[in-house]
C-alpha cells in the first residue's frame, strides 16, 4: 500500500502551488526515485514542462512530456493515470481526480492550495483513498 500525503499550501495562488510540485519533483529524483507528475491538461503539462527548467537556477530535472516517441526520462509529465511507459514510483499529482490505482506507486503526493475549487477536490481525494483503505497524512505548508 503506498504512503499518501496531502500537501496544503496557505497560498491560493496556481504558481506557487506549480513551483512547489517542482520542489517535490526535485527532491524525489534527488533521492532516485522515478516520478510521474499528473496534471489536468495539455496547457498545464505545458507549463510544468517550461518551469522544471527554469525554477531554479542550478537544478537540473530530467523529464518529458508523456507522448509518442517520449525519451526516458525519471520525470514524466502527463494528464492520465499513469504514463505511456516506464514504472515510476511516486505519482505527485496536480490533478483534481484521485489515482485511480493507488497501488501501482510507492507514494502519492497530492499538492493543493487555498482555491476554493482545489481545496475541494483536494478532501474529495484525501476521502477516495481513505475508502480505499488508506491513510493519508495531511500537512499544511505555510510558506512554499
Amino acid at each position: 500500500m503506498p504512503q499518501v500525503d496531502f500537501h496544503i499550501l496557505a497560498s491560493a495562488d496556481p504558481q506557487t502551488r506549480m513551483t512547489y510540485a517542482c520542489r517535490v519533483v526535485e527532491k524525489a529524483f534527488q533521492r532516485g526515485h522515478r516520478i510521474y507528475l499528473r496534471v489536468d491538461d495539455d496547457a498545464t503539462a505545458a507549463s510544468m514542462d517550461n518551469l522544471l527548467w527554469t525554477f531554479r537556477d542550478r537544478s537540473f530535472i530530467p523529464h518529458a512530456v508523456d507522448g509518442p516517441g517520449m525519451p526516458d526520462e525519471p520525470v514524466v509529465i502527463g494528464t492520465g493515470d499513469a504514463p505511456s511507459r516506464g514504472e515510476p514510483d511516486v505519482l505527485i499529482n496536480l490533478a483534481p481526480e484521485a489515482a485511480a490505482e493507488p497501488e501501482r506507486f510507492q507514494r502519492i503526493v497530492e499538492i493543493g492550495d487555498n482555491q476554493a475549487d482545489v481545496l475541494r477536490a483536494a478532501r474529495q481525494r484525501f476521502r477516495q483513498y481513505r475508502e480505499r483503505g488508506l491513510e493519508p497524512e495531511h500537512r499544511t505548508v505555510e510558506r512554499a
